[in-house]
């Protein structure tokens, strides 16, 4: 039965909070970082910590929280997930030392990981397949780029005239409203075969241990990498732990899958070339878009030498346009074939990337290139995102919309945490080399910036690559009413028949 926008905005309101909120809170962090380090005595080379425990398990246990959601019920897991999110935010706040903010940081970064995957499968499970479930969709991925603007103001405000234990009490505050609301508004699942005693007795522990480890080593090893250098046996031994675990990982759901066992996750999907060709996008553009926002920052706070305040201003159209945007994703996806989304919103991310890698010379205002750049960075995230997401969660059957979300939540993480380490090694290079070469450290460093945007520029591109060549055949993916199965445009057509 088809549903309307009004019976489902109350539901899709309530689980964006979950995106938002966790952008918000990542980000305003990283703006609050020398106020919180300062009050706890934490050295600066340790700094990165109280950002680094969020995202890693943030990034690590979705999976497995997605999986989770999908046996004990979406429901459940997303009100708990907002609980204790906003119960180890209050822990944050409260950290009187170094070692119990990591701690708090470590944990909230688990409610991220159970809210966000589970938001995206209550869309994909609750909504019927539609023209709403599109907008749903579209409006839900929204929530991530507002969700870094406001966070950050709320750092860039609280920075100068409030403390910083005001941040996580906001967050706190939000967290606790969110899952209260829930109750009421996300509908009780129906008892089905997915949630039975035969499929929850068989949870695949070994596959989560070998991927979560995995992927926490992983993530800890590439950051490592950036502080204490590639040749540190520590960071060789993390990476070569975490490679063996995830190899492992695979093989074991390849055998859980063809011996008819319930795996963690379906290495199957990847058979099919449209959707690892997908995944790989998602990958690409989520860290060509994260190094935007983090060398845009360092551009006006390093470069400029802007106030917070001042670099959160250069922030808001993003915010303003994406949230227009959203709604024009939310059209579109049952209008227009998804290559055509996907390279409209590419080329926009590649065109904002550009503008900051080419030398205009830094005095010409804002409003000549940085504003275009924010808006075109806009127009990339609110029609990609929105697209690869409904794209994620119609490619696997109903009883998987938690591991869909899972799935697209960590390849983001992934593509997020690999592209860091490499653009700071980037920057670090050309920065180095200049200064050698005679330039100023000022000028070396805006010559840096230009080098990591040139290289997310290139990302971008062949992801226009892949896109034109890999995804041509791709159809309108907001048409289908059927999950577990993506068509393409001439499959489109013979449906039509």
């Amino acid at each position: 039965m088809e549903v309307t926008i009004r019976q489902v905005a109350p539901l899709v309101i309530v689980l964006t909070g979950a995106t938002f909120l966790n952008t918000l809170s990542a980000q305003s962090v990283v703006i609050l970082l020398p106020t919180i380090s300062r009050d706890l005595n934490i050295p600066e080379n340790r700094q990165q910590w109280i950002v680094s425990a969020y995202a890693l398990t943030a990034g690590s246990f979705l999976l497995l929280c997605g999986k989770l959601a999908d046996i004990y019920g979406k429901r459940l897991m997303f009100i708990l997930g907002a609980l204790w999110f906003g119960a180890t935010s209050l822990g944050a706040a409260f950290s009187p030392f170094e070692i119990c903010m990591y701690a708090m940081r470590a944990l909230q970064g688990i409610g991220a990981a159970v809210c966000v995957p589970t938001a995206i499968g209550i869309i994909g499970h609750a909504i019927p397949p539609g023209r709403v479930k599109n907008y749903s969709f579209a409006f839900y991925c929204g929530g991530a780029p507002i969700g870094q603007v406001f966070g950050n103001l709320l750092g860039g405000i609280i920075s100068n005239y409030v403390n910083w234990k005001v941040v996580f009490f906001v967050t706190a505050g939000a967290s606790f409203m969110v899952s209260f609301v829930a109750i009421f508004v996300i509908p009780k699942e129906q008892p089905t075969r997915s949630i039975d005693a035969l499929r929850t007795s068989n949870i695949d522990w070994m596959g989560a241990f070998l991927f979560t480890a995995g992927l926490l080593l992983l993530l800890i090893s590439l950051s490592e990498g950036v502080s204490q250098g590639w040749k540190s046996s520590s960071t060789i031994a993390m990476l070569t732990i975490s490679i063996i675990f995830l190899a492992l990982f695979v093989f074991w759901q390849h055998h859980l899958e063809k011996m008819s066992y319930e795996p963690l996750m379906k290495v199957s999907t990847f058979k099919t070339a449209r959707f690892s060709l997908a995944m790989l996008i998602v990958c690409i553009f989520s860290a060509g878009f994260t190094n935007f926002l983090v060398y845009s920052t360092y551009f006006y706070q390093d470069y400029q030498l802007l106030s917070p305040i001042q670099t959160t201003l250069r922030f808001i159209p993003l915010g303003i346009v994406g949230l227009g945007t959203t709604f024009g994703s939310g059209y579109l996806l049952s209008r227009v074939r998804g290559n055509y989304i996907l390279i409209f919103g590419l080329g926009s991310a590649s065109i904002a990337h550009l503008l900051l890698a080419v030398p205009i010379p830094p005095s010409k205002s804002y409003f000549a290139y940085g504003l275009p750049a924010m808006c075109l960075a806009a127009f990339g995230a609110d029609t990609v995102y929105p697209f690869l997401g409904l794209f994620t969660t119609q490619s696997l059957p109903r009883k998987d919309q938690g591991v869909a979300g899972a799935m697209f939540q960590t390849v983001a993480s992934i593509g997020r945490a690999m592209f860091l380490p490499i653009t700071a090694a980037i920057q670090s290079s050309v920065q180095m080399k200049d200064i050698r070469n005679g330039s100023s450290e000022r000028h070396a460093l805006l010559e840096g910036l230009r080098a990591v945007e040139w290289f997310c520029f290139a990302c971008m591109v062949a992801s226009l690559g892949i896109t034109a060549f890999g995804l041509r055949n791709i159809g309108k993916v907001g048409l289908l009413k059927k999950l577990g199965t993506v068509q393409s445009a001439s499959e489109e057509k013979d449906s039509r028949v």
